[in-house]
Order: C-alpha cells, then sequence, then structure tokens
C-alpha cells in the first residue's frame, strides 16, 4: 500500500451512510427554516453538510459528496449553498454564542401560533427603534415601498423578494446585504 493509499483509507468511504441522511431527514422535518451548506473537504476532515433552521440551530454530518447533498436537499425540499461562496449563516454564529453564555441550554424558542407562523409584529407605537431599522432594510432590499404599518405578511413578502435580490450565489448579489437581511428578519421574528 502506497502512502497516497493509505491517506484514502483513512479519510473513509466516500459514500454517506443511510443512518446519518435519516437522521439529518428526521432534524431538518422537525424544524423551520432550515437551509443545507456543503462544507469542503479540508485537510483534517471529508467534506460535511451542516443543517441550520431558521432559528440558528444546527447540525452536521460527513457526507459522501456534494452530489450527495444535493440529491438530500432536493428531497427534504430545503435551499442547499455552497460555504466557499456563501459562508456560514451569522445566525448559526449567533445562536452558537447564546448556548454558550447559556451554559450550553439551547435559548428557548419563539411563540408560534396554532398554525405554525410567528405571532403577529406588534403596532407601530410599540415597534423598538430596532425593528423600525429592520423594516427599512428590508424595504431598501426588497425594492418595495412601506407605506403605513406593514403587516406580518407585507414584511414576509418583503424579505421574499429581498431575498431573491441580494443572495450572494446571484449576479449582483452581495453578502453584506445578505448578513443584514438576516438580521432584520431574525429582529421581526420572520421565517427564513
Amino acid at each position: 500500500m502506497g502512502l497516497f493509499d493509505r491517506r484514502k483509507g483513512a479519510q473513509g468511504s466516500s459514500r454517506t451512510r443511510r443512518e446519518d441522511l435519516d437522521r439529518l431527514r428526521a432534524w431538518s422535518d422537525a424544524r423551520r427554516g432550515v437551509e443545507a451548506y456543503v462544507e469542503p473537504i479540508t485537510s483534517t476532515s471529508r467534506m460535511t453538510l451542516l443543517l441550520v433552521a431558521g432559528d440558528g440551530e444546527s447540525t452536521r454530518t460527513r457526507i459522501g459528496s456534494a452530489g450527495d447533498a444535493a440529491d438530500f436537499a432536493r428531497k427534504a425540499g430545503i435551499p442547499i449553498y455552497d460555504t466557499n461562496r456563501v459562508g456560514i449563516p451569522q445566525r448559526k454564529r449567533d445562536y452558537d454564542v447564546r448556548v454558550s453564555k447559556n451554559g450550553g441550554v439551547p435559548p428557548s424558542s419563539a411563540t408560534f401560533s396554532s398554525s405554525g407562523r410567528a405571532s403577529v409584529a406588534p403596532p407601530a407605537a410599540r415597534r423598538s427603534p430596532a425593528q423600525q431599522v429592520a423594516i427599512e432594510t428590508l424595504s431598501r432590499l426588497s425594492g418595495s415601498e412601506v407605506t403605513g404599518e406593514p403587516t406580518a405578511e407585507q414584511l414576509q413578502r418583503m424579505l421574499r423578494l429581498a431575498r431573491a435580490r441580494v443572495h450572494p450565489d446571484r449576479t449582483g448579489g452581495d453578502r453584506t446585504d445578505w448578513d443584514r437581511l438576516e438580521q432584520s428578519a431574525r429582529v421581526l421574528d420572520l421565517e427564513l
């Protein structure tokens, strides 16, 4: 066995284990706003698939190939991104910081209505300055004009439009605007 053969053996099989995919599927089905991120092979680890929920909670597992990751995401109905192009989302890093500050206990999740949607936004008089800035950011990034107090549905529509316009994988997309968009969505408790 040559030097390169041993290294290949140390990396293990390039096939994705069925139980790993089943675990990922169960994890993504139990959470909202899940996105998949393919992390490339490094000198110390194999290719991995990172799943990040809308609140920033995440799970990671080794994956045999980018094709396996794409197949999984397609079957699960979730978007998939390459971390070499878009990086790891800020909401995951924020979640990890909150967990570490909380002694390893995950933060409590937001309150949702019986339909599974986030609770309706408070009236304008009760909106915080951070929420006002988030609404202005959504308006600017989506190209939509805000008249009066936007409803939760209007905010969600602006979020979808803005995501389509500023996504880093798209021509003219911008990573800085993408991070601002994600932060605004978290401030307004919108479904990512």
